[in-house]
């Protein structure tokens, strides 16, 4: 079961989402929603203007250069990235994933995929039955990585000086002014999901 995301919009190539999501119990996917600019601009970056002549050729790079940028560690075991889909319409990447536990105590997500582009700002969750979804931001102030830890069904942050949605939703709700309201509404960014096929790449 391969979902999409339609929150990101296509327009904005420096918003990205990077979603982990239990599609099935035990069967896990990666999901990459991003503008087609911004795949693109990463692909010629890495790889030069004609590295490809074909959607074909795009896919396959695409793939391996987000294979090569993407860092999944659960419990401190690496995740890995297998097959990959790319559905170029919609903008949208997924991986199969492997060797993701049972029991998740910590995550830690590193995604480079996106660095290169100016402000950029990727919408981290995971989505798994009985977990309650949190959003988090990573960008160049955190160096698109995070440390996360589950407690009681949550993922939280470690105190770090890093700022989650939580804070920022209190700033914006406390009145400390414009930009903590527009910062909350960044990090909020709902990503909807619904039932979405794949094209091989």
């Amino acid at each position: 079961l391969w979902l999409s995301a339609s929150g990101v919009s296509a327009h904005q190539p420096d918003i990205s989402s990077f979603t982990i999501i239990e599609a099935q119990p035990g069967i896990w996917m990666l999901q990459l929603n991003a503008s087609m600019t911004a795949f693109q601009y990463e692909v010629r970056n890495a790889y030069g203007e004609d590295s490809y002549a074909s959607p074909e050729e795009f896919n396959q790079l695409l793939l391996d250069y987000l294979k090569k940028q993407i860092v999944i560690q659960i419990n401190d075991e690496e995740v890995t990235l297998e097959k990959g889909l790319v559905r170029l319409g919609h903008a949208t990447v997924a991986f199969e994933l492997s060797g993701v536990p049972e029991e998740i105590e910590e995550v830690f997500v590193r995604n480079y995929g996106f660095k290169n582009i100016n402000k950029s700002q990727v919408i981290f969750s995971i989505i798994k039955e009985g977990m309650e979804k949190e959003q988090f931001l990573l960008n160049g102030e955190n160096d698109f990585q995070l440390h996360l830890s589950l407690t009681e069904d949550q993922l939280l942050l470690p105190e770090t000086p890093w700022i989650s949605n939580r804070i920022l939703l209190i700033l914006a709700l406390t009145g400390f002014g414009a930009l903590g309201v527009l910062a909350y509404k960044r990090t909020s960014r709902k990503i909807f999901l619904g039932s979405e096929s794949l094209s091989n790449a």
